[in-house]
């Protein structure tokens, strides 16, 4: 195991712990030329130290450390910490300075270079109150060495240093470190204080351990009896498939082998779906335990074992030729899955005929078109099969889906006429249904690519009619005008593009409206932008009028956490966050966001402290929250509430970062923080599921091939994409990779960088220089509110900065 998820994070300033003793060393983490007084910190108190004040260059160089590392750029970040030390007399600036330094050694995986530097912290400068947190790190980095005693002793240390901070989490680091140096004993004792310890979730994880521990110490029975407790109360089947599995490890090392088979039965029997009830099935089998062969499919087929998977529901329908058709379903997927589409199609068909009153006879049409369509080519069949459904079972569920995919997949395979009558079908025979607006607008939209705009006026009109929502009204207004245009009537355009202005103000469609009365370019930079916000005069004024939204007191002081600052959730998100340790930090302060969601004043405190420290994300959720409670929503913030809030929720974060990058590229920095705003909401340790990483979401793979193209990073890895000075960078010069491939086209930019330029290129090729009919054309749902979302967001930006246009 190796502890690197502090690398993953981008340091936030030491002198948050230490801003009572030198405020004058705290990291603004608010954009440049914002001015804000950081709020003191709330952890337990420490010893407090005498304030020297030190002379300017060392603290600006401090400073810019700080900066510097919290942007990423560790080597920047560096250079400054360890000239400000040696520049320096100040004992306070040096152990800030070597406390930076430290940092910066660990996040770039210098272990042994770490451990110098806390040395040179721990001897030089004692009294510190860095030494406390550089103990932490210290157990960090000998476990990253395979010195477990020794990060033990660093962790325990850090404990007596600083009780009631992290006791949880730092004892199960202690206990991982005690258990890989083989001292069982000692390791026991610290996983049990590690569940003792108030901590968010229920210490089910840490009970494994246990088990495990406890199964090293020989106390077998106990061990048993704790991986039962976890199967009576997980609901997570992956924890409890791992305990029946360990469960009957442990019986087969007793010699009791049927309890091994029953426990290792009970995991393939109720998890099916997970790892470990395919390493339970492997142990029957090497145990020549008979295994039922449609419980075996089944494990295979999720643990991707295909071709086994077939074979194995070919011996159950072979032995049981009347069954309720789940193996033929389960069958016709792995056949899909193994790569076998017309095998695939087949076996759906002979599913479909035989079990209708299965519960997934109506996925398995879907399952059919799919393979017919994507894998096969088949368009036609693949609609038909979607249509032979509705025919079927008209009053279905899912009816209105199989009908507007059908006529996606016609237009897929340019069948206009067919995507349109499809479509039109939701609307003439599924009124009532939410989606039947948009279908009638999708007919629209084909139709008016055709050029019939008599028949598309009819659609989108249409449309009108069957809606009351005002996203749906405003996008056929838009397109009304388009058609009206078309048709060379200008003033009824006009008129239908006022109207969409009105129907939906801040949405996209309303706001494509407006540009196109103004005759706006999509996504047009303001002439001139004003970026020079007083963030800390806006909180004043923000703070009465939370005083008198709220009924405060006159005397309410607003400026602090107040009493959060005792939550143990507080406390424990603070020095999780002073650590590195930014995704704990950040459960902890969600937690802490959700709970106090009902009382406005303590989501205004913990907006304000998370902007603070620069946990951006539940930063600007607090904030919405504290408007939500006020009664106002998105449209009435701008009238009512103070500028402060938009200015949070829309700030200009990581401003010496993007601002460079947007020059280089060509790009208005502001459409670059709404990306980034879609992308990440400024929360640069996020990832996806599916593998995006940082400030603008790059996957390692585009992100190795850009690295590689501009020749930096130096010794790039993809966890650099954690890094906002690279995943900015990367980000910006993909982005401009794909505008100037694109012809300049920003809206089909988007589209590359959210769906791939291969598709974005085909989607511009179909709409030709016309962005309304390129976000209509696009076929990926995310996509078009990916760009959607963008304009949106923009528009906003636009409002807040923007001058003279």
């Amino acid at each position: 195991m190796k502890l690197t998820r502090l690398a993953l994070g981008l340091w936030l300033a030491a002198a948050i712990t230490a801003c009572s003793a030198l405020p004058e060393i705290h990291l603004p983490t608010i954009p440049p030329g914002w001015t804000l007084t950081p709020s003191i910190t709330s952890t337990p108190p420490v010893t407090p130290t005498s304030t020297i004040t030190p002379t300017p260059a060392p603290v600006a160089r401090v400073n810019e450390g700080e900066r510097a590392l919290f942007n990423g750029d560790y080597p920047t970040a560096l250079v400054y910490f360890q000239t400000a030390y040696h520049d320096s007399s100040d004992p306070i600036l040096q152990a800030a300075a070597k406390w930076g330094e430290i940092r910066v050694l660990y996040a770039q995986e210098l272990y042994p270079e770490t451990l110098t530097a806390i040395q040179e912290l721990i001897t030089g400068f004692p009294n510190s109150e860095h030494v406390a947190q550089a103990y932490f790190i210290q157990g960090l980095a000998n476990y990253n060495l395979e010195r477990y005693f020794d990060a033990a002793t660093s962790w325990q240390t850090y404990l007596t240093m600083r009780p009631g901070y992290l006791d949880a989490f730092t004892q199960e680091l202690r206990g991982d470190a005690l258990f890989q140096a083989q001292s069982y004993g000692e390791a026991l004792a610290a996983y049990t204080a590690a569940i003792q310890a108030p901590r968010l979730d229920d210490g089910i994880l840490v009970d494994l351990k246990v088990a495990d521990t406890q199964t090293k110490l020989g106390d077998t029975q106990t061990a048993l009896d704790i991986y039962d407790g976890i199967i009576a109360r997980t609901t997570d089947g992956a924890i409890g498939a791992q305990a029946a599995y360990e469960s009957g490890v442990l019986y087969q090392t007793l010699g009791q082998s049927e309890d091994a088979y029953g426990k290792f039965r009970f995991a393939t029997d109720h998890f099916p779906k997970y790892y470990y009830a395919y390493l339970s099935l492997i142990k029957l089998l090497d145990a020549e335990v008979q295994v039922d062969d449609l419980t075996r499919g089944l494990v295979d087929y999720y643990a991707g074992q295909y071709d086994v998977a077939i074979a194995a529901f070919d011996r159950y329908i072979a032995a049981n030729p009347t069954n309720d058709g789940t193996p033929y379903y389960f069958r016709a997927l792995a056949m899909r899955d193994v790569g076998n589409y017309q095998g695939a199609v087949d076996a759906f068909t002979t599913f479909i005929t035989n079990y209708p009153n299965h519960p997934s006879w109506s996925d398995a049409w879907g399952d059919k078109a799919y393979v017919q369509w994507f894998y096969l080519g088949l368009y036609p069949n693949a609609a038909q099969t979607l249509l032979d459904f509705v025919a079927a079972v008209p009053n279905s569920s899912v009816a209105v889906d199989y009908l507007m995919s059908a006529g996606r997949i016609y237009e897929r395979d340019s069948r206009l006429n067919d995507a349109a009558l499809t479509w039109a079908r939701v609307a003439n025979e599924y009124p009532g249904d939410a989606q039947a607006p948009t279908a009638i607008f999708m007919a629209g939209v084909v139709q008016y690519r055709q050029g019939s705009y008599d028949l598309a006026l009819s659609s989108f009109n249409r449309s009108l009619s069957l809606t009351t929502q005002p996203a749906d009204l405003a996008r056929a207004y838009l397109w009304i005008g388009k058609t009206q245009q078309k048709l060379g009537d200008n003033t009824a355009a006009a008129n239908a593009w006022q109207q969409g202005v009105l129907k939906d103000p801040g949405g996209y469609y309303s706001e494509r409206a407006r540009d196109l009365l103004t005759q706006r370019a999509p996504l047009a930079p303001p002439p001139t932008e004003n970026t020079a916000i007083n963030l800390a005069a806006e909180r004043r004024d923000a703070d009465a009028w939370v005083r008198l939204t709220f009924n405060l007191p006159a005397e309410t002081d607003l400026t602090g956490p107040g009493a959060l600052a005792q939550d143990p959730r507080f406390i424990r998100g603070t020095e999780f966050w002073q650590l590195g340790l930014l995704d704990e930090a950040r459960l902890e302060f969600e937690n802490l966001r959700d709970a106090v969601s009902t009382n406005a004043v303590d989501s205004y405190r913990l907006a304000n402290y998370m902007l603070d420290i620069g946990l951006y994300r539940p930063a600007i959720f607090a904030a919405r929250q504290t408007l939500t409670l006020a009664g106002l929503d998105d449209h009435s913030e701008s009238m009512m509430a103070p500028p402060y809030f938009s200015h949070v929720r829309y700030g200009l974060y990581y401003a010496d970062v993007i601002a460079p990058d947007a020059q280089t590229e060509g790009f208005d920095p502001l459409l670059l923080y709404s990306i980034i705003r879609q992308e990440s909401l400024f929360e640069g340790f996020v990832h996806s599921t599916a593998g995006a990483r940082g400030l603008m979401q790059i996957i390692p793979s585009t992100g190795g091939n850009i690295a590689a193209e501009l020749g930096w990073p130096f010794g790039y890895k993809d966890d650099d994409l954690y890094r906002p000075d690279v995943s900015v960078r990367l980000g910006t010069h993909y982005l401009a990779k794909n505008r100037d491939l694109l012809q300049g086209d920003l809206y089909a930019a988007l589209a590359a960088y959210n769906g791939g330029p291969g598709n974005a290129m085909q989607w511009k090729q179909l709409s030709g220089d016309d962005p309304d009919l390129f976000l209509e054309i696009i076929r990926f749902q995310e996509t078009r509110d990916y760009i959607r979302n963008i304009y949106e967001i923009y528009v906003i930006y636009r409002r807040l900065y923007g001058q003279g246009g």
